[in-house]
């Protein structure tokens, strides 16, 4: 099979409809964020243990890497539009929930990189928390990437028994 081949085989329509619906939420999701919270960089208490609170990550999940400065926030774009594109053709014949959890992984890092190449960093504004306790400030790509991994453990975990 030569690679003309392997990419018709590969690039389907159909495996770019889960990535770009989620980019497309996602993306949404931060405008709006973006567009009320940012300006005067607000907070709105939506629940006893839910707000929504504007930050700047430049790093990673947890705020980790933050301080890696250009050379970090150019290698995390490389890095999420790199997996965000290649997910989804590695994994076309991989049965339908890990495609699921292929496709929300991917739209998840395009989102992420998205707003690294928009805003310089990645917009986060759902703050979960118990009292004083908060968990670190996340958004919908980070909840889609993390659904992702878990519907592809739960398929290969089904798959082994």
């Amino acid at each position: 099979m030569n690679i003309a081949q392997f990419l018709k085989g590969h690039l389907k329509l159909r495996i770019w409809v889960l990535p770009i619906a989620v980019l497309f939420l996602d993306q949404i999701s931060k405008f709006i964020i973006h567009a009320y919270l940012f300006n005067d960089m607000s907070s709105i208490k939506l629940l006893f243990f839910f707000n929504l609170v504007p930050v700047w990550n430049s790093g990673i999940s947890f705020g980790m890497f933050n301080e890696t400065g250009e050379i970090g926030r150019l290698f995390f774009i490389i890095l999420g539009f790199t997996f965000g594109v290649i997910i989804p053709i590695y994994t076309s014949n991989w049965n339908f929930i890990e495609r699921i959890g292929a496709g929300f992984l991917s739209g998840g890092a395009l989102g992420n990189a998205l707003d690294r190449v928009i805003y310089g960093s990645v917009v986060d504004f759902l703050d979960f928390h118990w009292n004083d306790i908060h968990f670190p400030t996340f958004n919908f790509a980070d909840t889609f990437i993390t659904f992702g991994v878990i519907l592809i453990f739960f398929a290969n975990f089904r798959k082994s028994n």
